[in-house]
C-alpha cells in the first residue's frame, strides 16, 4: 500500500517529513489542521494503545502503576482526539477528497460551505465519497477500541483470579490520596511531542483500506459525521490554527462526551469505596478500560448513537477504497 504524504510543521517552523514527502512539496492542495487538534489525536492514540497493554499484577506496586496508566486521559481531549483521529483517517480517501473539492465550489460558495459543515456536520455525509471515508473512520476507531475493551475484560477477570494471593487482599494505603491522584491524572491534558504527532499520522496512513471496506457499519454515526466535516474543512483550507475556535463545535459530540464522563464518574465512585488491592483492579478493568473502550467502539459502530444511511451519490460500498496519495498534511501552529 502507498502511504499518504504528510508534512508536519512544528512551533519553530521546522519541517518533519512522514511517508516520503519533501520540504519543497508544499502544493496548494496540502491539508492543514490546528496543532492542538492533531495533538489531541496523538493523545487519543497513545492512551488507547498504552492502556491496552495493562494486565500484569504481581504486587501492590504493579496495581498502583497500572491504575495510573489506565486513568491517564482527560475526557474532553480524548473525545476531541477521537474525532481528529477519524478525520485524519478520512483524509486518506481519494474519493472523499475529490468529492469535497467538487461540493465546496469556489469563492463565497466555498466560505458558505465551510460554515454549513460547522452548523450541520451531517452535511458532510452527503458528499460524494463519504461512505468510503466513513468506513475508514470506523475501522480506525474500532482498531483502537477493540484491544482496550478486551484488555479491560481481562483485567476485570484478574481481579477475581488474584484473590488467592495474600497481597491482593491487603487494604490500599491512603485510599483518599489514591482517589485524589486518579482525579488529578484524569484532568491532565497530554502534550505529545512533534515526533509523537508524526508517528500518529503515519499509523493512520498505514491503516489497511481493504480492512475498512470489508468491515463497514450500517450507517454514519454522529462522531463519524463530525470527523468527516473536520476532514472536509481541512481539504478546503478552513482548518488553520486560527480556525480552532470556529471548528470547536466539530470537536465534541453530546453522547460520546457523556459516555466518557460517565466512565470517569463510575471510576471515581468505584475507587471511593474500594478497599483491598483486588477491588482497585476491578475498578480499573471495568471503568477505566472497558467502559472507555466501549465509548469509542459505540462512537464508531453506533450502539446508542444517531446514525444516517450512507448518502454519497457515488459511494462504493463493497470494493477497494482509493488512497489519497498525492497530498501532504500540515500541522498549523496558529502563529
Amino acid at each position: 500500500m502507498t502511504i499518504s504524504k504528510f508534512t508536519l510543521f512544528g512551533l519553530a517552523g521546522a519541517c518533519l517529513v512522514v511517508g516520503g514527502a519533501f520540504a519543497d512539496d508544499m502544493d496548494e492542495g496540502a491539508f492543514e489542521m490546528p496543532k492542538e487538534v492533531v495533538a489531541a489525536a496523538t493523545a487519543f492514540q497513545s492512551y488507547m494503545r498504552d492502556a491496552s497493554t495493562i494486565g500484569d499484577f504481581s504486587n501492590s506496586q504493579s496495581v498502583a502503576q497500572s491504575v495510573r496508566k489506565g486513568v491517564s486521559y482527560q475526557p474532553a481531549q480524548l473525545e476531541e482526539g477521537m474525532i481528529a483521529y477519524g478525520a485524519i483517517a478520512a483524509l486518506q480517501d481519494e474519493g472523499f477528497v475529490d468529492g469535497v473539492q467538487r461540493a465546496a465550489g469556489r469563492g463565497e460558495a466555498r466560505d458558505a460551505f465551510a460554515e454549513q459543515l460547522v452548523e450541520d456536520p451531517f452535511a458532510a455525509t452527503r458528499i460524494d465519497g463519504a461512505a468510503g471515508a466513513a468506513r475508514r473512520i470506523a475501522a480506525a476507531l474500532s482498531d483502537r477500541a477493540a484491544p482496550l475493551v478486551s484488555a479491560g475484560a481481562t483485567v476485570k477477570s484478574a481481579a477475581y483470579s488474584v484473590q488467592h494471593q495474600a497481597w491482593s487482599r491487603e487494604m490500599v494505603d491512603d485510599a483518599q490520596g489514591r482517589l485524589a491522584e486518579v482525579k488529578r491524572l484524569s484532568a491532565q491534558v497530554s502534550l505529545p511531542s512533534e515526533d509523537d504527532n508524526q508517528a500518529m499520522v503515519r499509523a493512520v496512513a498505514e491503516l489497511n483500506p481493504q480492512t475498512a471496506a470489508n468491515d463497514a457499519p450500517a450507517g454514519i454515526t454522529a462522531i463519524e459525521a463530525k470527523a468527516l466535516a473536520l476532514a472536509a474543512e481541512s481539504v478546503i483550507g478552513r482548518a488553520h490554527g486560527s480556525d480552532r475556535a470556529r471548528l470547536s463545535p466539530l470537536l465534541t459530540e453530546t453522547e460520546s462526551a457523556q459516555c466518557l464522563r460517565m466512565a470517569k464518574l463510575n471510576l471515581y465512585q468505584c475507587m471511593a469505596v474500594a478497599g483491598p488491592q483486588y477491588e482497585d483492579i476491578f475498578c480499573l478493568g471495568q471503568h477505566a478500560m472497558a467502559d472507555t473502550g466501549q465509548c469509542v467502539a459505540d462512537a464508531a459502530r453506533g450502539r446508542g448513537q444517531t446514525q444516517v444511511a450512507y448518502a454519497g451519490q457515488s459511494a462504493d460500498r463493497s470494493g477497494d477504497i482509493p488512497l489519497a496519495s498525492h497530498h501532504s498534511f500540515r500541522i498549523d501552529p496558529g502563529e
